[in-house]
């Protein structure tokens, strides 16, 4: 997730300057590099390099462009393909430098395409996928074409998500922004100026006029005009609604919603889609490590630590072997005299700078060189991938709220789909079978929007009526107890409620004593192999005087019948659903945490004594 800027006036504007402005309000999207372009008689100059804006502004003076300039595009990235350097920071240019291009999302087929521009003469300057699009476009524009055309040609041979904006140095009132799964708004001062962004903060201090790409749409921006096309049908412009924003700039860069916290939430859905185009190569480079290991540990802390659980459960139903899991600020004290050699080591982090991480999987390779280290993260370049022999990257883009949510839904996805490729080599289950649980994987997205659409007033509900109480349980058997610790770590961190995550099972044998009438508890209870089970361990809890909330799928009717309190999660009740299940539940988890915050005036986005990524011990 990048952010993206252009501008294109007939006023006397200092572009460079609102394009340095605008990359600033737009930096929660992305952080490790960052660059602007202008176009000045009839060339493109450009400035650009790795790490924060204001660090590279203080050496490179980002904003100073000759006096004249109409147009910039500006990009503030957060890395996926290619490490965070100044040569892979955006903008992107192809050979002539005449076509920039910024972008925002994933080609997936940008390795084709760059062998196809190769072969035809093009030279490649980076490691990113972006810089394949400059250089279709060039090839294109070969052909006699005009540049929007040659934009449209362009974009129907690249298969993913973008969104684009594109200028060139002949044109130097244009600039054209196509979209596709990565978002895209034009904002305009009709007859003066027309923008262009990833999110509407970008140009709210210009002007509150905006329209919204859909997908395929492309749109040419002039100074003060719009025009519309629909990529696939380009010959004739489209009509689109104009929208006025109401939002304060406070509540603009949080896209409208109260806090980060809620509006990383609601935005799971998109983080979950992107994780979905991992690469099949690096999923079965990953997979293929864990086949041949004798012996594998899975490794993190906090948030990460309970995804890897889940994860864990999920990797060994079709793996065939015992992963073992340790907390990394404990895995030196563990292993100290039993790492084997060839081990393989998971190890797992939003940030990839968990100092107790770090020096777990350090200790590992000086201990047994022949240890091999498979990371999962959020952010490329981070310490723990230069540590690590195979990397895998979510796809959750920057987290800004303290507690994870986005981050812990995607490491457990992208872990399922270890699982599943481990099942395809392993040749496990049949074809019709994985297919059922991939189809199970990609219509998660759609279950946590459809949640999230019907079931805040019920979370509130259960907010306001239960928080008189200061302590509860959350309970659950099988892969749920992964979910139940984390939805119980949500609660500490931004409610400051102690709430016990526990397998229901293991709670008779003590914390079940602490239960006295209307004690709230609440079962996460997917139909799996364990629900006869948990059904028992709830009723042995009701009858003790215990409030029941449970969290089912949407037609279960046992639980749901003994329950005081029903949240019912829109899935199926099949097993490829279930097992997936950790993913679908935990946002109605991460939502109790976030109303309950505010119930007791506690700021969700910084909670008390808890920073983002710990690197001190």
């Amino acid at each position: 997730m990048c952010g993206i800027f252009g501008i294109t006036t007939n006023q006397n504007k200092p572009v460079g300057k609102i394009a340095l402005e605008a990359i600033k309000r737009l930096e929660y999207r992305g952080y490790d590099s960052c660059g602007i372009v202008t176009q000045y008689e009839s060339q493109l100059l450009v400035k650009k390099d790795a790490g924060k804006i204001e660090e590279i502004n203080q050496r490179i003076k980002l904003d100073d462009f000759p006096n004249g300039s109409r147009l910039a595009l500006a990009h503030t990235r957060w890395a996926t393909h290619g490490p965070p350097t100044k040569i892979n920071s955006h903008p992107h240019l192809d050979c002539d430098d005449k076509i920039a291009v910024i972008h925002n999302g994933i080609l997936e087929n940008f390795i084709e395409l760059k062998e196809e521009m190769l072969s035809k003469g093009h030279v490649f300057k980076s490691e990113t996928d972006t810089e394949i699009i400059p250089h279709l476009i060039e090839e294109n524009l070969k052909k006699n074409v005009d540049l929007k055309d040659a934009v449209v040609n362009a974009v129907k041979k690249c298969k993913g998500a973008y969104g684009l904006a594109i200028c060139h140095a002949d044109y130097p009132d244009t600039i054209i922004a196509v979209r596709r799964e990565s978002p895209l708004i034009v904002g305009i001062e009709e007859g003066k100026t027309t923008y262009c962004a990833s999110d509407i903060p970008a140009f709210l201090p210009y002007t509150r006029n905006c329209y919204i790409l859909e997908d395929d749409e492309i749109a040419i921006l002039k100074a003060g005009t719009v025009e519309f096309y629909d990529v696939y049908n380009s010959n004739f412009p489209k009509k689109k609604d104009l929208h006025h924003v109401e939002w304060s700039m406070d509540a603009a860069e949080k896209g409208g919603y109260e806090h980060f916290m809620l509006k990383e939430i609601y935005e799971e859905p998109d983080a979950l889609r992107r994780t979905l185009k991992v690469t099949n190569d690096s999923l079965k480079d990953f997979a293929k490590s864990l086949l041949s290991a004798e012996n594998i540990y899975i490794t993190a802390a906090g948030t990460s630590f309970y995804a890897a659980l889940a994860g864990k459960f999920i990797i060994t139903k079709f793996l065939g072997k015992y992963i073992q899991a340790i907390e990394c600020s404990e895995f030196k004290t563990e292993l100290i005299n039993s790492l084997e050699k060839d081990s393989v080591i998971i190890a797992i982090s939003q940030s990839g700078e968990t100092i107790d991480l770090i020096e777990a999987i350090r200790w590992a390779k000086d201990y047994q060189a022949s240890v091999k280290i498979l990371s999962i993260t959020n952010i490329v370049g981070s310490s723990i991938t230069r540590h690590s022999d195979k990397i895998l990257i979510t796809q959750a883009g920057p987290e800004i709220g303290v507690a994870a949510t986005k981050t812990f839904v995607t490491q457990v996805l992208i872990q399922s789909l270890v699982a599943l490729e481990i099942a395809k080599l392993r040749k496990i289950e049949s074809q019709n079978e994985i297919q059922k649980y991939y189809d199970a994987l990609h219509s998660i997205p759609e279950v946590i929007e459809r949640f999230l659409t019907k079931s805040v007033d019920l979370i509130k509900y259960i907010v306001r009526n239960l928080e008189k109480n200061l302590n509860f349980f959350f309970l659950a058997r099988g892969i749920s107890i992964a979910t139940a610790k984390e939805g119980g770590l949500k609660l500490k961190e931004v409610a400051c409620r102690f709430i016990e995550g526990y397998s229901a099972a293991h709670a008779k044998h003590g914390p079940i004593s602490l239960v006295r009438e209307g004690y709230p508890i609440i079962f996460i209870a997917p139909p799996d192999e364990t629900y006869e089970r948990l059904v028992g361990n709830l009723m042995e809890f009701k009858s003790r005087g215990g409030k029941i909330i449970s969290l089912v799928v949407e037609d279960d009717k046992k639980i749901g019948d003994l329950s005081d309190i029903t949240i019912r999660i829109p899935q199926p009740g099949d097993k490829y659903h279930s097992l997936f299940s950790p993913i679908t539940f935990v946002p109605a988890l991460q939502l109790l945490a976030y109303y309950a915050a505010l119930e007791h005036n506690l700021d969700p986005d910084k909670p008390l004594n808890l920073a983002k990524t710990v690197t001190v011990h």
